[in-house]
């Protein structure tokens, strides 16, 4: 997958599945690239949190790089700590470097170096912090959560201080292209372009913020939620949103005018896989990302 979007700083948002997709319709191109993930936890009490907080950082940095070698089959190992459960390697190197470093972020850069990898894969927070979903209080006078359509869920963050790393924000603003990519929208999406230092940063960008919308309604937060709504979501976190690049005949639809009054750009594009309506191709979202970053598609803030 040749395209022109090299020569473009690119930073990509977001976890899970989603972000894998949008990673490999990236891959192959000199776009500077960088990779901003959550590695919050749910207060739930899960086994090795830190090692579970890591995924999304391993996940990345497997994406990247650009050879299988033995050290990318290493971290890919499961391993089994007694009644701590299971993960990866990758998860619990990154751990054990993050607690030498004091920081997640240097530890995925020297894991990333180890691997090759060209670009950066960073977390939205220097270290894991624990999060909750909530329903909207009662009374908001946020505008978003006012609008009509189905009660929204507000994504929490536990603590009240919490640390971004200084790359994060300065690769946000000197972007010119800032992609969200799709995925579980409260624990992927939300849970990195929600962070305070994020959001703020993308408030700021000169670049384009664009929403890579999913193909289908996501988990039991969303469960109601139609493609406005999600977008009141976004608004309802503070996270800007230039343009939502989507499907027209995916499940999830978005209508032109709808989003022209937020303003919002609609640019709609074939995104879904041929073999799972639920999933976006990532031929598909390469070509859609090429035309648009290469061809400038949309306008620049500026216009």
């Amino acid at each position: 997958m040749n395209g022109s979007l090299s020569n473009s700083a690119v930073v990509v948002l977001g976890g899970g599945r989603g972000l894998g997709c949008v990673l490999e319709a990236l891959r192959g191109q000199d776009a500077e690239l960088t990779v901003i993930v959550s590695i919050a936890n749910d207060q739930d009490g899960q086994e090795l949190p830190n090692a579970r907080a890591a995924e999304d950082l391993r996940r990345s940095l497997e994406a990247l790089t650009g050879e299988e070698g033995a050290l990318l089959r290493a971290i890919r190992r499961p391993l089994t700590l007694g009644r701590l459960g299971e993960a990866p390697l990758g998860n619990l190197v990154i751990g054990s470097v993050a607690s030498a470093f004091g920081d997640y972020g240097k530890a995925s850069k020297w894991l990333g170096e180890k691997l090759g990898v060209a670009g950066a894969v960073l977390p939205a927070t220097s270290q894991p912090v624990a999060r909750e979903i909530e329903p909207v209080a009662d009374g908001s006078t946020d505008v978003a959560s006012a609008a009509s359509g189905p009660e929204l869920r507000r994504l929490r963050f536990a603590s009240e201080q919490i640390e971004t790393p200084a790359a994060v924000i300065s690769a946000i603003e000197e972007a010119q292209w800032v992609l969200i990519a799709p995925g579980s929208f409260y624990r992927s999406v939300l849970s990195t372009a929600a962070v305070p230092a994020v959001a703020s940063a993308l408030s700021q960008t000169h670049g384009q913020v664009v929403w890579i919308a999913n193909v289908a309604p996501g988990s039991r937060e969303a469960a109601g939620m139609a493609g406005v709504d999600y977008l009141r979501a976004l608004r309802l976190h503070g996270v800007r949103a230039d343009a939502v690049l989507h499907d027209p005949s995916a499940t999830l639809r978005f209508d032109e005018a709808v989003l022209a009054s937020y303003g919002v750009r609609s640019v709609a594009r074939p995104l879904c896989s041929h073999r799972d309506r639920g999933l976006h191709d990532p031929a598909r979202l390469h070509a859609a990302l090429d035309e648009m970053i290469g061809a400038r598609v949309i306008a620049s803030v500026g216009d």
